[in-house]
């Protein structure tokens, strides 16, 4: 449902319908426009009234800002496709600002998410022609940097994959461009948007990063477990690779389940030993 007006600007305008959108393209145009609309004035509850003041001392604007917004602003359908997801929002602002090249909007005010690159956009001084062309280039560009997410797939089931990358690049990569801790997949594919590493660079932090885990993995599996070296005899070590072998497990693993069984049933030390003493003649 329609949120309607009846205040000061929408009579100046002769429109009723409340838009946020419209309402923060016409002030930052209002502040590129003209200096004395004073820009450190900051948007509050009261952003309309002072827009409505201004224009009624400048009747002759008023009754331009229809048809200059309807020549500057692109459809809502074109912009779709820009949801409030976080990295999509940071990716977006970045190549806009990059690509327009203006900093019209010296003051982000209360825009979150998708509102502050599609505002980038609004104010950019530029024909529709010219916004559109853009806008529709930097939905496939999104597509085609999406489609190279699948070289990150590995960090994607756990959380603690992605912090460990952040302690690793912290330690070896010497960061300089993301002090914010990577602790979630996305804060892992928001850092490796804005690192720019080349692809041979990219692969090889990200092979090391994996080393770094199987190693952490590996001495997490050491708890509560001792190393022993032992000297057993030729036979003895025929015998145990044979049965490792057989059921496909290491060496290690087989004499773990030969001690516990041993502990278990008390069998075959017994009848081993005693076996011996009767060679003996004891």
């Amino acid at each position: 449902m329609a949120i309607l007006h009846n205040d000061e600007l929408s009579q100046v305008l002769g429109e009723s319908e409340y838009n946020h959108r419209h309402d923060t393209w016409l002030w930052y145009t209002l502040v590129f426009f003209d200096k004395n609309f004073n820009e450190n004035d900051f948007p509050d509850f009261g952003m309309r009234d002072k827009m409505a003041r201004y224009l009624q001392r400048n009747t002759w604007l008023a009754d331009q800002v229809p048809q200059k917004r309807r020549e500057q602003l692109i459809p809502k359908q074109q912009l779709a496709w820009i949801t409030d997801e976080r990295r999509l929002v940071e990716w977006l602002t970045r190549e806009l600002q990059n690509t327009t090249n203006h900093s019209q909007i010296n003051f982000r005010f209360n825009l979150t998410g998708r509102d502050f690159p599609i505002a980038l956009l609004d104010v950019w001084q530029r024909d529709i022609t010219e916004k559109t062309s853009l806008i529709k280039n930097l939905e496939q560009r999104w597509l085609q940097h999406k489609a190279h997410d699948k070289r990150y797939s590995w960090f994607k089931d756990d959380n603690q994959k992605c912090s460990l990358a952040y302690e690793w690049l912290e330690k070896n990569a010497y960061l300089t461009i993301f002090r914010t801790p990577i602790e979630t997949y996305e804060d892992l594919l928001i850092f490796f948007d804005n690192a720019n590493y080349t692809p041979e660079k990219e692969e090889l932090y990200i092979g090391k990063i994996k080393k770094a885990w199987t190693q952490r993995k590996y001495r997490a599996s050491l708890k509560n477990k001792a190393q022993y070296n032992f000297v057993l005899s030729n036979k003895t070590i025929e015998a145990l690779d044979k049965i490792s072998a057989q059921y496909e497990i290491s060496r290690a693993r087989t004499i773990e389940i030969l001690v516990e069984l041993e502990a278990q049933k008390g069998l075959y030390i017994a009848e081993k030993l005693k076996n011996s003493k009767l060679l003996q003649g004891g």
